[in-house]
């Protein structure tokens, strides 16, 4: 940064016209400063930074001066809705579990209204996620005259989970040991294992009767001469690359994938960005996710 030739590329692709390179090669590092600020100065950046500062390399007015030019001008393309819309990737990698992120990505995707979570556990507390979560796969399955909302205290969760618990009994759920006051408590084991089984529920009744060589069939048939074929849900070869992921979208819908930014998934990276993509995609389309990425490039058939 002291020698001002990096700020004067910046300020000339900005405006080549008000900022012109004349003066970039000056031997005294003081004038060629004074230039590049004139430059600045020109395209409407704050008079706030004297040449000495530049040559000091001083961090904290140099971080101040690129702060003001990228706010008077960053010169940066906006992007078109569809745009916008095509390159968008669902990046749920927020520190937490495997099966927290997993259930968070699932229960984001039943699109509930005024539902979205970033903390599974800690949201979970209140009970009245998840009695909106239970009421959305199984309509009618909640009393919601024994809910209270708003949750005042600890005893309108307690009856809010205590509601969400009985409803899963009725709907068969095997609920060992677990009771409304421990999901009340933040009970990180028994909140997994509750929301486990409301998520295995919901995907049975999607699935239906349906076994693994239709749901290949149905994919294979859908892709068609798009991409080769899956032998079945264990194909390392076929399915860890994200690729035929992709083309099921893009069969279904093909404005929903753009594929200028799918890659060949040559490596770890690749496979990971395409996974995400997939998932991406497929929310887009207003499907159900239950998985996250690396399922998808370990490839696991579940």
């Amino acid at each position: 940064m002291s020698d001002s030739f990096a700020l004067f590329h910046v300020l000339n692709r900005l405006d080549d016209k008000k900022c012109t390179l004349d003066g970039i090669n000056d031997a005294d590092e003081k004038n060629r400063a004074t230039t590049m600020i004139n430059n600045a100065l020109a395209l409407g950046v704050p008079d706030i930074v004297r040449p000495q500062d530049i040559c000091a390399g001083n961090t904290k007015v140099n971080t101040l001066f690129v702060s003001y030019i990228f706010n008077t001008k960053h010169g940066l393309e906006d992007l078109t809705e569809e745009e916008y819309l095509a390159a968008g990737l669902v990046d749920d990698d927020i520190e937490a579990s495997k099966e927290e992120r997993q259930f968070r990505l699932w229960i984001n995707s039943l699109n509930i209204e005024g539902v979205f979570i970033n903390n599974l556990v800690d949201e979970c507390r209140d009970g009245l996620l998840l009695c909106k979560v239970i009421d959305k796969i199984a309509p009618g399955s909640i009393n919601w005259k024994k809910t209270m909302d708003p949750v005042r205290h600890d005893f309108d969760r307690n009856g809010n989970n205590t509601e969400a618990i009985n409803a899963c009994k009725t709907l068969k759920l095997k609920l060992i040991g677990i009771g409304g006051p421990d999901i009340t408590k933040g009970e990180r084991k028994l909140v997994l294992a509750l929301v486990w089984q409301i998520c295995k529920l919901h995907y049975l009744k999607l699935i239906g009767g349906k076994t693994e060589d239709q749901v290949v069939q149905w994919a294979n048939d859908l892709v068609g001469g798009g991409y080769p074929p899956i032998k079945n849900l264990k194909d390392k070869e076929n399915l860890s690359d994200g690729v035929f992921m992709i083309h099921m979208c893009s069969k279904i819908e093909p404005r929903a994938v753009n594929w200028d930014i799918v890659m060949k998934g040559a490596d770890d990276e690749e496979k990971m960005n395409n996974a995400k993509y997939a998932i991406s995609c497929a929310r887009k389309l207003g499907a159900i996710i239950f998985f996250v990425w690396e399922d998808m490039v370990h490839v696991n058939p579940k």
